[in-house]
């Protein structure tokens, strides 16, 4: 465990005792949406090394870490958390298992940008800057796949993280009846799937002030989409959808989009949403709205930006996939010491109202 030799002699003796357990994690932020990544206190069991074996683990056998992490009291609907893996699967360098208040998800861009900055920051890969002062490279192992790292200094300061994300896509179009209303909808894929539709369409402001409303179509949208199960139209498969995204895009300023990502229970992602701008830029050139080589900058509903482009376009009989280089900054605001109490029945956390 990292040093806590600034907590003053009554807290260390209370951590001290045998019904305590502790967790070391740093907080950062992503254009206001947060992520709590582990330093250390959570040990993966002999023989679970990977990435997937290790999302399985907790899944199934210690959710406990997942709810402790990032479920109130000491998180709420908008936190995750990630958890580093010392692997070397894929060629990367270190995986990453995304654990968020309802799931454990494929993949979350604004969690990867704090990871990366965290790594950086933290020095957890030692020696990324000896090659070039301004410029280093990395990954990240994903459950969805590989994600580059290209890190950035300018006047000797860290200064930003762009993604190579994984390969995005339409996955299909149809429309969805909410609330006597039939709404034309997309189901996007980023890394995650997000139930996807043009605000301006349905008459919907994705201003701050309209923030419950927002929430509560969206809800509403999810409800109707997923009643039935829903499968990709090419392989078949049963797919897990869960977030709604709405998105402004005015074809007069192309190289702009506003975008609001809703997850449950209800809660809305403070930032531009990695994966859900990754998602509408795929949409937007393979309809030919944009180039490929062109950039996206996407706003969220508080203001913060990203900016996304190609790095490859590759096409099959069925689909057009998109691999998006994102860029944003990821800063971190505390230093989290979490402590649980045996004797405490909500040591474990409990969900998001």
């Amino acid at each position: 465990m990292t040093s806590t030799r600034f907590l003053p002699a009554a807290a260390l003796a209370w951590l001290d005792r045998s019904d305590r357990q502790e967790i070391l994690a740093v907080d950062s932020h992503t254009g206001g949406n947060p992520t709590r990544i582990v330093l250390s206190g959570i040990d993966l069991p002999d023989g679970v090394a990977t990435v997937d074996a290790a999302r399985a683990w907790l899944r199934d056998n210690a959710d406990h870490w997942r709810r402790r992490l990032v479920h109130e009291p000491r998180g709420g609907g908008l936190t995750c958390a990630v958890l580093p893996i010392a692997t070397k699967e894929d060629g990367c360098d270190i995986g990453a298992v995304i654990l968020e208040p309802g799931s454990y998800p494929p993949m979350c861009g604004h969690c990867m940008i704090g990871f990366a900055s965290v790594i950086i920051e933290m020095n957890l890969l030692p020696n990324l800057w000896q090659d070039d002062s301004a410029r280093t490279t990395f990954s990240i192992r994903t459950p969805a796949g590989p994600v580059g790292v290209t890190a950035r200094k300018e006047a000797s300061r860290f200064s930003t993280i762009t993604l190579t994300n994984v390969e995005s896509f339409i996955v299909s179009s149809t429309t969805c009846e909410v609330g006597g209303r039939t709404m034309p909808v997309e189901l996007l894929y980023g890394g995650d799937y997000y139930i996807s539709v043009d605000a301006e369409k349905i008459g919907l402001s994705l201003d701050r002030a309209n923030a419950t409303e927002i929430v509560r179509v969206a809800r509403l949208l999810r409800e109707g989409y997923t009643k039935a199960a829903v499968l990709d139209p090419v392989s078949g498969e049963e797919l897990d959808v869960y977030q709604v995204l709405f998105y402004k895009h005015d074809p007069t300023t192309p190289d702009k989009a506003k975008i609001v990502v809703v997850a449950p229970p209800g809660v809305i992602d403070r930032s531009p949403c990695g994966t859900g701008t990754s998602a509408l830029f795929a949409k937007l050139v393979t309809e030919g709205t944009l180039a490929a080589e062109d950039t996206l900058t996407t706003e969220s509903i508080i203001g913060s930006t990203f900016t996304v482009t190609a790095e490859r376009v590759r096409s099959t009989a069925a689909r057009k996939f998109i691999t998006p280089a994102l860029t944003g900054r990821a800063y971190i605001n505390g230093f989290l010491l979490i402590a649980t109490d045996s004797e405490d029945a909500l040591g474990d956390g409990f969900a998001p109202l």
